[in-house]
Order: C-alpha cells, then sequence, then structure tokens
C-alpha cells in the first residue's frame, strides 16, 4: 500500500516539501503528497519528486529553473523529477496537487497491469484537461482527505486509472520511437520530451536548435528528424506555433499593444509575427483583438 499525507492549506500558506524518503516508516511504498490548494499559497517541490498540478479556479503559476509560466484553469501541468519547482496560486485561484517520487508513479502503474520501470512514469508535460478529468482529480483529492494513513488497493486502482488516462496520448508518440524494446523507446521519448516541454514552457526566450539538440544528446539533424518523426512537426513549427499561439493569449486577454505581445511572446521580427499569426488565426493581430472582445 501507499502511504499517503493529504493536506488542505488555506489562503496565504506556504509548504516546502521535503525531499523523498527512500523507505517510509510504515514500510509502505514511498509517501504520496496530496494538496488542496487556495489562493495565496506556495508550495516548493525539491527535486527527485514529481508533481501533478491542476489549477480548478482561475490558474497557477510554476516556477522551475528555466522559466516561470502560467498553466490556466483546463490545463495538467506534470513536472520533470530532474528539477525543483514551485507552485504559487494567484488570487481567486486554487489548485489541487499530487506529489510522489518516482517509485509511487512506478508502483501505481505496474499496479495497473503495466511494468515496474527505473524509467519515468508520468513523462513532463502540460495536458489538455477535461472536465470530467479534473472532476475525477477533485474527486481522488477529497477522498484521500478522509484516508487514515495508507492508500488502500481500491483508491491506489483509481490513481493508477488517470495516471494512464493522463499519460495515454504519448502512446503514439512512443511507437514512433525507434528501438527494439519498449524501454529503448521510452528513454529516446523522455529525451525528446523533455526539449518538446522546454519549448512548451519557456517559448519566449532565446531557443535555439543547437541547444535542444544538445539537451537531448543528438546532433542538430538527427534531433530535427526524430522530432518530426515522433511529434509530427520540426522543433522550429513547434517554437514558432507555441509563440504565436501565446501571443494570441495576450492579444485576446490582456489590453498590451502589439510591440509588447511581439516581445514577451519570443518574436523579434514583426513581419514573421505577422505571417505566422495570420496563418494560425486566419486575421491580423488587430482583428483578432476585436473579435475576441466582441465574443466576450
Amino acid at each position: 500500500m501507499i502511504e499517503i499525507r493529504t493536506q488542505r492549506i488555506a489562503a496565504g500558506g506556504n509548504i516546502r516539501l521535503p525531499p523523498p524518503a527512500k523507505i517510509s516508516a510504515s514500510g509502505a511504498d514511498v509517501g504520496m503528497h496530496v494538496l488542496l490548494c487556495e489562493r495565496h499559497v506556495d508550495v516548493s517541490v525539491p527535486a527527485g519528486m514529481v508533481g501533478i498540478w491542476c489549477p480548478l479556479k482561475n490558474g497557477a503559476w510554476i516556477e522551475v529553473p528555466s522559466a516561470r509560466f502560467f498553466v490556466r484553469r483546463g490545463e495538467i501541468f506534470t513536472s520533470d523529477a530532474e528539477h525543483s519547482h514551485e507552485v504559487s496560486c494567484p488570487m481567486s485561484g486554487a489548485c489541487i496537487g499530487l506529489i510522489a517520487a518516482h517509485e509511487v508513479w512506478a508502483g501505481l502503474m505496474s499496479s495497473a497491469g503495466g511494468v515496474r520501470s527505473e524509467l519515468p512514469a508520468v513523462f513532463p508535460a502540460r495536458h489538455r484537461a477535461t472536465p470530467t478529468m479534473r472532476l475525477a482529480l477533485l474527486r481522488l483529492a477529497r477522498a484521500a482527505l478522509d484516508v487514515s494513513g495508507t492508500l488502500a488497493k481500491p483508491g491506489a486502482d483509481d490513481f493508477s486509472r488517470l495516471l494512464i488516462d493522463l499519460q495515454q496520448p504519448f502512446a503514439p508518440m512512443l511507437e514512433q520511437c525507434p528501438g527494439p524494446s519498449l524501454a529503448r523507446k521510452r528513454r529516446i521519448f523522455l529525451r525528446l520530451q523533455r526539449a518538446r516541454h522546454l519549448i512548451q514552457i519557456n517559448s519566449s526566450s532565446d531557443i535555439d536548435i543547437p541547444m535542444l539538440a544538445t539537451l537531448t544528446s543528438y546532433s542538430p539533424n538527427q534531433f530535427i528528424r526524430l522530432f518530426q518523426k515522433v511529434f509530427g512537426e520540426t522543433p522550429y513549427a513547434s517554437l514558432l506555433r507555441t509563440r504565436v499561439e501565446f501571443a494570441g493569449r495576450l492579444i485576446a486577454q490582456s489590453s498590451m499593444n502589439i510591440r509588447e505581445v511581439l516581445h514577451l511572446s519570443g518574436f523579434e521580427n514583426r513581419t514573421t509575427f505577422a505571417r505566422a499569426f495570420k496563418v494560425r488565426f486566419g486575421s491580423t493581430a488587430t482583428s483578432y483583438r476585436s473579435i475576441s472582445r466582441r465574443a466576450s
């Protein structure tokens, strides 16, 4: 069974989780933290632990060593165990966090019919969260608050199903990875997904192909070829799409002028921005803002 630690953190609270322990006092698997966070709550999570975060209201700010970004309601963020991260709920915000070491996630995957592996059971990513998934996560967190110390098999199965549903979109991508075994494919996918994840969370910074290739331990040509094979687009196309979608949100949801949006979304050239924006949204940035305001 899994030792589970649950906590409801009231508005204004601040919590720093300890590094993962190898063995719990009860002899159960390493514990999982289940946090229900209210507004103005800050949570610090050390390296070695993976957090699954789901904003329930408004959103949440996530800070990792390379970036600070906003995860909106309707998204789920899964962290990379190699790095620490901090989560902050803004005014009128609330979120759920499930935080555990790899051993716990691997155990949950194996209990659902998978194989316990040394590789990550949860890949770092930003996911689109359906209302059904958010509701299931909220129910699991509320149920966990009533658990005294350990998570029995029925509860563990619920967590396992949620974990599998969350990771299921990666299955066809894994199949595209080269390698004679699933373990080999997962290693390659993890390297590529880390690069893709960096693009997702840090698109406004000076990211280039050589840097991403170095991150994955491939040559630039190998990296571009594998990235396109697995994700269906080149790294540059992924970066451009991420930047222009971020720009679209800024234009629709803020009063920033176009020059400010262009800078914050990582574009250096106004012509490149205008062309990419029109391809993605079918109109100019000014027209898109007018349409968005009329719709709201």
